[in-house]
């Protein structure tokens, strides 16, 4: 988030691989924790015109804190959309209804969790936040 120095999309070329974007996707989001935001993640390539997801993650993050600090034990973060595009899976774990968190779907959540931590090493380990 810092690397967007307050834009609202980033997209950061590191090749061989894909490009990775990172979108501010929502604000203002109501969650039993605070008010929160969402980023989507995601590596696109083209087929046939079009944009494919491969894949796109969409995360909800807020600040468990009271005062401004750097201290990122503070920071909360739940992954809460999948998409494969070439595979047509698209899944949501938390549901929202006029940015108030709803339902969270607890199994597809952990799931979702444990790729978004495979996936972040592979975009740390392949260079992207350099």
């Amino acid at each position: 988030m810092e690397m967007m120095n307050g834009n609202e999309h980033l997209k950061i070329y590191n090749d061989p691989f894909m490009p990775l974007t990172i979108e501010k996707v929502g604000e203002d989001i109501i969650t039993p924790m605070g008010v929160g935001c969402a980023y989507s993640l995601c590596h696109y390539y083209e087929q046939h015109g079009d944009l494919v997801q491969d894949p796109e993650m969409c995360f909800l993050i807020w600040f468990d804190r009271m005062e401004e600090t750097e201290e990122l034990t503070k920071v909360t973060i739940a992954p809460f959309i999948f998409q494969q595009g070439n595979l047509g899976v698209y899944q949501e774990s938390i549901e929202f209804s006029s940015q108030v968190m709803g339902n969270v779907h607890k199994e597809m959540q952990a799931d979702h969790a444990e790729f978004a931590d495979m996936w972040l090493v592979n975009i740390k380990l392949q260079g992207f936040l350099k």
